[in-house]
Parts: C-alpha cells; structure tokens; sequence
C-alpha cells in the first residue's frame, strides 16, 4: 500500500515538470537563433514573404550583436587612449587595436543593415505579390 502510494505521489510530481521542461525545450527552439548555414540554405530556397521576413530577422539580429560589439570596443577604445604613455609605445598601441576593432565590428554591421534592408524589401515586394495573385485567383473563379 505504501509503495503504490508512493509511486502516485512520485509520478504525480513528476509528470507536471516533465511537460514543463519539454515546453521550455520547444520554447528555446523556436527562439534560437538560426545559423550561418541554416541561412544560407534558405537564401537558396526562399519565395515567400515569411522566408524573406525569417531571413531579414537574422541579419537584424546580427546587426544588433555588431552593434554592440562596437560599442564595447569604443569605450574600451577610449579608455585605453586615456593612457598617457602613447610616446613610448610601439605600433600598433593598444588604442589603435581597439579602433580597428571597433571600425571592424561597425563595418560588419552596417553590412547586416544593408543585407537586412534587402531581405527586408523582397519581404514586402514578394507580398504584394501574393495579394495581387490572390486578387487575380479569385476574380478568375
């Protein structure tokens, strides 16, 4: 008796956070971000309007981590470049190596923004497309 009743409570606990952890699974899949060869696969196949939107999606998410890479390396950049000993330091200083990683991190996201913008416009034309063939599809019926 003891045993059964144990097993009840056991399983009773248990199956509440088993549906809860294969949720949370679910969850992180659908909002992980996709990876370089995942988009480039579906660079190759996109035709609609919602590959196009999944695909601008991962160039803005790429912008915003530039971004902020660029950001951090600009305040280390000026924090480095408070140091007054930059007569007596070879090239490339310390300063120069944080710009030209700065300069680095804003070039990559302004090349994001532009592939972003891209996606962005086919998006948009590729459902304007699909509302006018809608509109013709039904006029023709």
């Amino acid at each position: 008796m003891n045993r059964t009743r144990f097993a009840v409570v056991t399983l009773s606990l248990m199956l509440p956070l088993a549906v809860a952890a294969q949720s949370n699974v679910q969850t992180a899949n659908m909002s992980a971000p996709m990876a370089g060869h995942e988009v480039q696969s579906l660079i190759k196949s996109a035709h609609s309007s919602a590959q196009y939107t999944q695909i601008a999606g991962y160039y803005h998410q790429r912008e915003a981590m530039y971004r902020a890479k660029a950001a951090e390396e600009k305040a280390e950049r000026d924090r480095r470049a408070q140091v007054n000993a930059a007569l007596m330091q070879k090239y490339p200083r310390p300063v120069d190596s944080a710009q030209y990683l700065y300069e680095s991190y804003l070039s990559d996201a302004n090349s994001a923004a532009v592939q972003a913008q891209h996606y962005d416009q086919l998006a948009a034309d590729a459902q304007t497309h699909d509302s006018q063939f809608a509109t013709d599809s039904h006029g023709k019926s």
